[in-house]
């Protein structure tokens, strides 16, 4: 039986304008991960990886929780899918779930067929639980979330096996992040590689949600 290996899937760096159209901004749930040693690991694994990948990825490091969809902040956009409305009642749900402060570690390399990345351990349950508060039906069959931190974007298709081998080791004895926050953040749509800019932050002691200085909706009241 001729079993053929898995291989990456390249991606385009460009501007995805058929998705976004004109929308600005996509807004999404995520713990972001301030740790040197972590930000370092991922430097060394794009360096190992090299042209493999595309030349840019501008993301802070963080772990994904939940997509929420494009979004204009006050103004309408014929393709908005997340405005101040759908932001309070996240922020309802959130304090409803009392999640308290817990600890992820970042763990060895693996990769989908569109991006490699460094897994995620220790209290994987409480992601989960807060991805599933967030995303109660998930959008595809078979689709299950796996909380990761990405390392960049392919550029080549490759086998998997192959893309890994560099990675091997790459992201061990890291140390534990606390996580006393979530974020609401947004990228440029325009952008597929850009930087997550600061919505707010939701405290998971106090059940607080607070906006950033220059957010796209500063009053829930």
């Amino acid at each position: 039986m001729d079993v053929r290996p898995e291989l990456s899937e390249p991606c385009e760096d460009r501007d995805f304008a058929e998705w976004h159209q004109g929308c600005p901004w996509c807004a999404v749930w995520v713990v972001m991960l301030e740790d040197a040693a972590l930000e370092q690991a991922l430097r060394q694994a794009r360096a190992r990886l090299g042209d493999a990948l595309l030349p840019r990825y501008a993301r802070q490091p963080h772990i994904t929780l939940a997509y929420r969809g494009l979004c204009q902040g006050e103004a309408v956009h014929a393709a908005q899918e997340y405005d101040a409305q759908a932001l309070r009642a996240d922020v309802a749900l959130l304090q409803k779930l009392k999640q308290q402060p817990f600890a992820v570690q970042v763990a060895g390399a693996n990769s989908f067929t569109t991006v490699p990345y460094l897994s995620v351990k220790g209290d994987v349950p409480a992601l989960q639980r807060l991805h599933a508060a967030l995303v109660p039906e998930e959008p595809a069959p078979g689709w299950r979330y796996l909380p990761h931190v990405t390392i960049g974007h392919y550029a080549k298709q490759r086998p998997l096996s192959e893309m890994l081998k560099p990675l091997q080791a790459l992201g061990q004895g890291l140390p534990e992040i606390t996580v006393t926050q979530l974020a609401l953040a947004r990228y440029a749509s325009a952008e597929i590689a850009g930087p997550l800019t600061l919505e707010g932050v939701f405290e998971l002691d106090t059940g607080r949600y607070v906006a950033a200085p220059d957010a796209l909706w500063r009053d829930l009241t």
